[in-house]
């Protein structure tokens, strides 16, 4: 496998990793915390800690050309309203459905890569994507178990245009903005997606709704260290991958991450099955597989025979 190739993989395992550690803190911060309020506060904090690593890196010139570039700008608002739309279904879909919805990451990025005429839909690469679809569920189907979470239409919609809008999102950034530093965009789209996060708390406490929120230091220190690197850091991580293996094979990794929370939560006690294990193994296959060189054909072509001048050989 090629290094770079072989770098943005890890880059995906570590992204992941990074990402999984997002649910149980957030288990722990949402019960003192109104999800309309923690949206953009995790939003707005991880896009300036990204974004002063951006100035401090000399990044300011194409972070201010971001911001004034009006596409990437309404790419962000639609990265912003995925995330609302992702916190709205999550309270309204039980577990298993939520996970089956994400592990078809993969296929709505072949699609879209498809209709652009960037992608082929090839014979491996759909094989790749029903192994990793199929390795996300079946992990998920164990930790999900006895959830008691009643599911609904609303909800399931909810999460799959936020699941779309998220990967339509990425590709755009890593195929259109291919030139701009990851910390560049990360940040600029983080601060101006947090903006339709904003107006609708402010709506929220203007129609007189109470919206919780502790600020005491553990919680604060909590919701900084989710914010700065399971959001922000696992972001850039993101779309480092999405930009060397494709937003295809890195929307694979992403069905690594009930594995990632079942081996975390392992640590207080919890029971990795051998069907987690299983569901592993197919994401890591299909992902294998997608990154496979295609054999090309070996065109026979018939060199001409040297002769002597009487034309004999």
């Amino acid at each position: 496998m090629d290094r770079e190739i072989f770098k943005g993989n890890l880059a995906g395992v570590i992204c992941m990793i990074l990402w999984s550690s997002h649910f149980p803190l957030s288990v722990f911060i949402l019960a003192s915390w109104d999800a309309v309020a923690l949206a953009p506060a995790r939003m707005v904090l991880a896009g300036l800690v990204i974004a002063m690593v951006g100035l401090a890196l000399g990044q300011g010139h194409a972070m201010f050309a971001l911001v004034r570039d009006r596409r990437f700008v309404v790419i962000s608002i639609v990265s912003g309203v995925s995330a609302l739309f992702f916190i709205v279904g999550q309270s309204r879909i039980d577990a298993v459905s939520a996970a089956v919805i994400i592990s078809a990451m993969p296929m709505f990025s072949a699609v879209m890569g498809w209709l652009e005429g960037l992608e082929k839909p090839r014979l491996k690469l759909l094989l790749a994507i029903a192994l990793t679809v199929a390795g996300g569920v079946l992990t998920s189907s164990v930790s999900a178990q006895g959830s008691g979470s009643q599911g609904s239409l609303s909800g399931v919609l909810f999460v799959l245009v936020a699941i779309i809008a998220y990967v339509w999102f990425t590709r755009q950034l890593v195929v259109r903005f291919v030139t701009a530093p990851d910390i560049a965009k990360v940040s600029v789209s983080m601060l101006v997606g947090a903006v339709p996060c904003i107006l609708v708390l402010v709506t929220v406490l203007g129609a007189g709704r109470t919206v919780e929120a502790d600020f005491s230091t553990a919680t604060l220190a909590i919701i900084a260290v989710m914010s700065c690197v399971s959001v922000g850091l696992s972001t850039v991580l993101w779309l480092w991958t999405g930009r060397v293996v494709g937003v295809t094979v890195a929307a694979m990794h992403h069905n690594m991450v009930p594995f990632y929370v079942i081996v975390m939560a392992a640590a207080g006690g919890s029971f990795v099955t051998g069907q987690h294990i299983a569901g592993a193994m197919l994401v890591i296959a299909g992902a294998i597989l997608a990154q496979l060189p295609v054999r090309r054909r070996k065109i026979a072509v018939t060199q001409p025979v040297a002769t002597g001048n009487d034309g004999k050989r």
